[in-house]
């Protein structure tokens, strides 16, 4: 299709790779799905035809439990397959991508922020020498409370 139109870009062999797993993980899904219907379908059937005016109930109890497990294993296997289609691995790179870029961005804007009292000639202040003025203004000052 993309030799046809120019506009759409060609599919790395990568993406190809990703894509055929994706598919086959689709249609495993698919698969688990329809087994799953095709036998509780069997299973209720076979109660109602079978067990249904039983006066004993434990071959419902079974069917029940079988189909309740059976759907949690389905609503996994779903989530997995179309909801969380990213590796954990993925996710947690991207996660430290973003930090490091905003720790990147806030060094940045320090840099900025310091520049301009660089270049107008005012000299930067140690730490030290900041602490030790606040010092000195603490005791001239008569309303300090400690």
């Amino acid at each position: 299709m993309a030799e046809n139109n120019p506009n759409i870009p060609e599919i790395t062999p990568e993406e190809e790779a990703k894509l055929e797993k994706m598919a086959s993980r689709r249609t495993g899904f698919k698969k688990h799905f329809a087994i799953f219907f095709l036998v509780n379908a069997f299973l209720w059937v076979v109660w109602y035809f079978l067990f249904r005016d039983s006066a004993e109930n434990t071959f419902l109890m079974a069917i029940l439990f079988v189909f309740l497990v059976w759907f949690l294993g389905i609503a996994l296997h779903y989530m997995i397959v179309y909801k969380w289609t990213k590796s954990y691995k993925e996710k947690e790179l991207n996660s430290l991508k973003k930090l490091r870029l905003k720790q990147l961005q806030e060094m940045e804007d320090l840099k900025a922020e310091i520049s301009p009292r660089a270049e107008s000639g005012q000299e930067l202040q140690s730490e030290e020498e900041t602490v030790a003025e606040e010092d000195e203004n603490e005791h001239r000052n008569p309303n300090y409370i400690d």
